[in-house]
């Protein structure tokens, strides 16, 4: 239980007040420290990536902040597969935005949640205001005049495997991301709309599909419309035999499941064995779930 008699730290100032503690030579004086900025999640991240700069990672104050860190960034993942396990009982269908926020949680803990979802909503409503009509390709057409030309989402090119293009955090504040977070974004601006998609994870490659219009969205490519041919020529030049599952709609848990391979191969990529590890320990436990 925590002690609801110390004041909760609500300012920037009373933050570094509490991560200037992290050098005290009690051990419950610094557990009790990294409890209470452990609660503030993103909000006292920046003073702790700070601290650890600044002080260098062998300092105890450094390497207690970097616990403090770790400790946000598994209470997001977490949540995560709490929720999964949660939708596994009740047979209900996962929370997408939920799910990819927590799971950029992770992998950024900057990612700020409700920042997110303002943002996701201004795009919605700038994307209804640019709307000439109320026919389906009017909506598409205008969801990416807002993404992709306006916003300038775009497919990441330059070092594509980084673990940065895998969340949907920095990708909202980057506007670069690889196929599957570029979708995700799109089905979360879509979803506000009441435009219905459905994720496509083909091999090597992740679409949407409008099954109003019947065509795929390519949103790594500005949001261009692929035919179900030329869908199977991709697959076919990649050199897979194509079959029809391969256009299967995913289930917003199989999405995820893809996002979190794809993190945890950017991650031993780039030689951050730690995250790769712990998401791959979570992805082992939902693959558990499900099956």
């Amino acid at each position: 239980m925590h002690d609801r008699s110390v004041h909760q730290p609500t300012t920037e100032q009373e933050l570094r007040a509490l991560v200037r503690l992290l050098d005290d030579s009690d051990p419950v004086v610094t557990t009790a420290v990294q409890q209470r900025l452990v609660e503030h999640g993103h909000a006292a991240v920046s003073i702790l990536r700070e601290l650890i700069a600044t002080a260098g990672q062998t300092a105890i104050e450094a390497i207690n902040a970097e616990a403090c860190l770790r400790a946000i960034r598994t209470a997001a993942l977490g949540v995560l597969v709490d929720d999964i396990m949660t939708t596994c009982v009740e047979h209900s269908e996962l929370d997408l935005e939920r799910a990819v926020l927590n799971l950029s949680a992770f992998g950024y803990p900057e990612t700020d949640r409700n920042a997110c979802g303002a943002y996701l909503d201004s795009l919605a409503l700038a994307t209804r205001k640019q709307m000439t009509g109320s026919s389906p390709l009017e909506e598409l057409l205008a969801l990416n005049t807002v993404l992709f030309e306006y916003e300038q989402f775009r497919g990441a090119i330059g070092n594509f495997y980084s673990p940065v293009h895998t969340y949907i955090g920095p990708l909202l504040h980057n506007r670069e991301g690889i196929p599957i977070t570029l979708s995700v974004l799109y089905m979360l601006v879509a979803q506000r709309l009441g435009i219905e998609l459905h994720g496509i994870g083909m091999p090597l490659h992740f679409l949407l599909y409008h099954p109003g219009l019947d065509v795929f969205i390519d949103c790594f490519n500005a949001g261009s419309f692929i035919s179900h041919s030329e869908c199977r020529k991709f697959i076919e030049h990649a050199g897979f035999t194509f079959n029809d599952s391969m256009l299967e709609k995913r289930n917003n848990i199989e999405i995820i499941q893809r996002m979190m391979r794809n993190a945890i191969y950017a991650h031993s990529k780039a030689g951050q064995q730690w995250e790769a590890d712990t998401l791959q320990e979570a992805l082992d436990t939902i693959t558990h779930l499900i099956n």
